[in-house]
Parts: C-alpha cells; sequence; structure tokens
C-alpha cells in the first residue's frame, strides 16, 4: 500500500493525515487535532519518557507523544465520529513529569491534576472552543468510563497502546501490534476481539507488568526521585518548576546542582546504572523501591471475560498480585 513517500516526515502544520507507524495507520487529521499536536503543551510529550527511569538504562526508550499518538490513533480508527474523544487522546497526558510515573508520588504531584488544569487554561482551552468543543467537557470525558480509559477490569484505549507499546519496544511480541489490532473491534467502552488475539493481548499485559515492574527498574525510579528531592531542598521552587520540564532538562539540572549527592546520584542514573544493587533493608543508604500499583487488564471474546474461558488466562492474570513487594538497593 503507498501512503506516499513523504508520511515520514510529514509535520501536523501542513499535513492533511499522521502516519503512526506502530499500527501502520494513516490517520485523517482535521484542524483541531493539526492544532493541538502544534501546541507546546503537546510538543514536549517527545521529551518525556513513557516508561520512566528505566529508559534511562534499558532498550525500552519511546515517549509519552509516541504512546499519545498511538492512543488518538486508536480512537480515531475505531470512533471515527467521536470529536470530544480524539480531542481527549490527544490531551490524555499533558500534564505528565519529566520521566512520567517516576517522580510524582514522592513530590506529591498528580499528572491527571496537571492535565485537567492544562486543558483548562489558555492555549488548549481557546484551541478547543474556537473549533466548536469545550474543554470542561474534556475534563469531564477524561473523568469519566469511556472507550479511552475505565474503572472496570477491562481495556480501553490508553492501556491497551502502552501494553502494545512497551512490549514492542521491549521486542517481547508473539504478533505484532498491527496485526492485532485488525482483530479488534469495541462492546460500549471494552476491547472485544476472538480469542486468540484476546490471549496475545493478556500476554502483552502481564510481559509488560514484569518488565516495568522489575525491581531495578523500580530502584531506578526511586534512585531519580530522591535526585529529585535534592533539588526541591536546593531550590524549593523546583517542585512547580519542574511541571513544563523534559527529560533532558531535568538532567541538566541534576548534572549543574550545587548539591554533591544530587550530582553523584546523577552520575549514577546517567552514566553507571550498573552501580545499583540489590541490599538489605537495614543497609547503610538502602533505596527503597515499591510495587504500588497493578493493572489486571483484560479483553473480551464476544462479551465475556478470557479468564472465564481460559484457565491458563487465569493463571496468567493471577501472576500479577505476586509481582507486588517492596525491594532495597544499594549504590555500590
Amino acid at each position: 500500500m503507498n501512503h506516499g513517500k513523504d508520511r515520514y516526515v510529514r509535520q501536523p502544520a501542513n499535513a492533511s493525515t499522521c502516519w503512526e507507524p506502530m499500527y501502520r495507520l494513516d490517520v485523517p487529521l482535521d484542524p483541531l487535532e493539526r492544532g493541538l499536536l502544534m501546541t507546546g503543551e503537546l510538543w514536549r510529550l517527545h521529551r518525556v519518557s513513557h516508561f520512566g527511569a528505566a529508559a534511562l538504562a534499558s532498550p525500552v526508550k519511546h515517549s509519552r507523544y509516541e504512546h499519545t499518538l498511538g492512543v488518538w490513533a486508536l480512537a480515531k480508527t475505531f470512533f471515527p465520529e467521536w470529536r470530544e474523544l480524539h480531542a481527549a487522546a490527544l490531551l490524555h497526558d499533558i500534564g505528565h513529569l519529566p520521566f512520567s510515573h517516576a517522580v510524582e508520588k514522592a513530590i506529591g504531584q498528580d499528572h491527571h491534576r496537571m492535565t485537567e488544569q492544562l486543558i483548562l487554561s489558555a492555549p488548549i482551552a481557546g484551541l478547543l472552543s474556537k473549533h466548536g468543543l469545550s474543554a470542561s467537557d474534556i475534563v469531564d470525558l477524561l473523568n469519566t468510563d469511556s472507550p479511552l480509559t475505565h474503572r472496570s477490569g477491562f481495556l480501553g484505549l490508553d492501556h491497551l497502546d502502552s501494553f502494545l507499546r512497551d512490549t514492542h519496544a521491549a521486542g517481547l511480541y508473539d504478533r505484532h501490534p498491527a496485526e492485532l489490532i485488525r482483530n479488534i473491534r469495541f462492546e460500549g467502552h471494552v476491547v472485544s476481539t476472538d480469542e486468540e488475539t484476546a490471549s496475545h493481548i493478556l500476554e502483552a499485559v502481564v510481559r509488560d507488568h514484569r518488565i516495568f515492574l522489575h525491581p531495578y527498574h523500580l530502584a531506578l525510579d526511586a534512585l531519580l526521585s530522591k535526585a529529585v528531592l535534592g533539588l526541591i531542598r536546593e531550590t524549593p521552587c523546583f517542585a512547580e518548576e519542574i511541571r513544563t520540564m523534559t527529560d533532558d532538562r531535568l538532567l541538566a539540572r541534576f548534572e549543574s546542582s550545587g548539591d554533591d549527592e544530587v550530582r553523584a546520584m546523577a552520575k549514577v542514573l546517567f552514566h553507571q546504572p550498573h552501580r545499583l544493587r540489590p541490599s538489605e533493608a537495614h543497609a547503610p543508604h538502602a533505596i527503597r523501591a515499591e510495587v504500588r500499583k497493578l493493572y489486571p487488564k483484560q479483553p473480551l471474546v464476544n462479551g465475556v471475560p478470557l479468564t472465564e474461558l481460559r484457565d491458563d488466562a487465569k493463571l496468567l492474570l493471577q501472576e500479577l498480585e505476586s509481582l507486588r513487594g517492596v525491594f532495597f538497593y544499594r549504590i555500590d
């Protein structure tokens, strides 16, 4: 299929479509979407890692922007007439801090609330209004059950893209995501598919958890959080400044810090991650890492949860609980 020789280099400002490479979809762009993609709030996500501090020490390095584009492409594909959903898909992650979830809890920030604030402020709110949509309606959509995300144990677009994108980046997939989505449909707000495709998707859910909840990756996040807290002690207003930063700007701040301990932690994160080793809880300067949240999501098969059809699927999903724990690491 010929999508045109320039599909890989098109910029939103002058394009009628946007190429999503993982799903191999050439998605129509309307004027609102084109405008949103050109805002600084969305463009910043190019330089915010989806995989947290683990991106510093693993091959899984895709950005929040790539994830956002994937979620939006799926929303346009499965719900082509739902303009509010398309806008919500593009905007749902704009409040993320550098390295995504890694430092949120440590500094008392919540990317959901920050996302809402940005949507309700200029320039996003004005752009939505110019094209006939309400910023408050988009915020309401993000806070209610929809195909984008919901509070059930079943898959929506946001988590589906995360699981497929992370495992694809890690090379841990048996069928390419572009093939899997061709067999997907929606029952209400929920991903539904055939049994074979559902099994591949559930494998992606569990494999992704094994990667992002690996104790070593959690320890990298914990070390990053500790370094950020050091910057805040040094400069209290940094707690606000970080909200609009990108990964690279945060790294530069670490390396220019006047705090020797912050610079030492930054050196481990950026240049010597091999020095982070498992430790006993009582060891001096032990770094505590904890599994705080699981996402035990699954697709439906003709309206029935996969775990009700297959015992192996039930066992696979139950494996997630075994990943919970508290771990300790030290710097050698």
